[in-house]
């Protein structure tokens, strides 16, 4: 064999063993895509009770579990435009720029509400975003029944504390009042020798002067008739002048005139400040207090800041478990009408107290 036919089968070889290896290699990567691809379908069962769907980078749908098929068929051409995956292209920005690896959102589709676990993750050296989404419908219908049943009991409990105000300054006050006058006139024919009868009526005068106005000012704090008459900014500044009096407080107002809410928002954030300021008597052994009530275009707020010796340990505090039931008390009230309380305090600043309610068309 001579060189020349020599080196052509050695060239030969050489090919066949080039395509050996190349089909080695492909062989090679298919098998370690199967091997990935069995550990991405290992991640998303296709069992799953609930929908599990992967998008690209630009929010486009390529996975969707059995389930998620069954639920939304619509969802592959719709893409972004699908209430389920609206909203997704800033969330998947937020994950480019940060290093947040979820999010966790609720989705309104119009017929029920899903709870969606957005995912950042990498399949092979390419970055996808997976989508885990349940059925949360029959939850938040049942805390929206709740939220509405806690919000008429309370709508229930202040039109009673109306009905026994009015009959407490109405009934009782009347009957006071004609009492007192009745004992002013007998107090006028009693003989002159008989001063210790007359004695006894001044003193009878005098305790039912105490009794009514013990009876109005309980009658006030059930239900302040000013609410229905003068409007919240005139009550609160009222009832803070009021309040400073009796507990010799130096309480601060400034309101918004003209404010007009609805009877429950009057009456939640009357309450919060009966609260706070109650609190602050008892506790914040404060010198001053300041009552701000103001709105702008979204929200009616109320703030009540005092210098006592606030919440020794404790910076700030939002909705505290271990809190009195006063302040629950505060945060239900306000959170039923959409409203959010905030509590802020540091040990010998004092406390501030901060009420949020949406408004509303009246």
């Amino acid at each position: 064999m001579d060189d020349g036919m020599e080196t052509a089968v050695l060239q030969q070889q050489i090919s066949t063993l080039q395509a050996t290896v190349a089909r080695l290699e492909q062989q090679v990567a298919d098998y370690q895509q199967l091997e990935k691809k069995l550990q991405w379908l290992a991640s998303f069962p296709e069992q799953n009770p609930n929908m599990v769907i992967e998008t690209d980078l630009l929010g486009r749908p390529t996975y969707m579990n059995p389930e998620a098929r069954h639920r939304f068929p619509e969802l592959g051409q719709q893409g972004l435009g699908h209430p389920l995956l609206r909203g997704l292209r800033p969330i998947i920005v937020s994950f480019a720029d940060s290093d947040q690896e979820y999010v966790a959102r609720e989705v309104d589709v119009g017929d029920s509400v899903l709870e969606e676990k957005v995912c950042y993750t990498l399949y092979g050296d390419v970055h996808r975003v997976r989508i885990f989404a349940h059925d949360v419908t029959a939850r938040k219908r049942a805390e929206e029944a709740l939220q509405e049943m806690a919000r008429r009991v309370v709508m229930a409990q202040e039109e009673e504390r109306q009905r026994i105000s009015r009959e407490l300054h109405d009934e009782a006050g009347q009957a006071l009042t004609a009492l007192k006058i009745g004992l002013e006139i007998i107090q006028v024919e009693v003989p002159s020798g008989a001063e210790g009868l007359r004695q006894n009526l001044a003193e009878a005068i005098a305790l039912t002067d105490t009794t009514r106005d013990r009876i109005r000012q309980l009658a006030r704090g059930l239900r302040p008739p000013a609410l229905d008459t003068v409007g919240l900014n005139l009550t609160l500044e009222d009832f803070c002048e009021n309040f400073g009096r009796i507990t010799q407080l130096a309480i601060a107002y400034e309101g918004t005139p003209h404010l007009r809410l609805e009877d429950a928002a009057n009456i939640c954030l009357y309450r919060v400040l009966q609260e706070a300021l109650t609190n602050v008597a008892k506790h914040a052994q404060a010198s001053q207090v300041l009552v701000k009530l103001w709105a702008d275009e979204t929200a009616v707020h109320l703030s009540i800041v005092d210098d006592g010796v606030g919440f020794v340990g404790q910076t700030a505090v939002t909705r505290p478990h271990s809190a009195g039931l006063g302040i629950l008390g505060m945060h239900e009230r306000v959170e039923l009408l959409g409203g959010h309380l905030e509590i802020q305090s540091v040990p010998d600043e004092g406390t501030r107290i901060m009420a949020r309610l949406p408004l509303t068309e009246m």
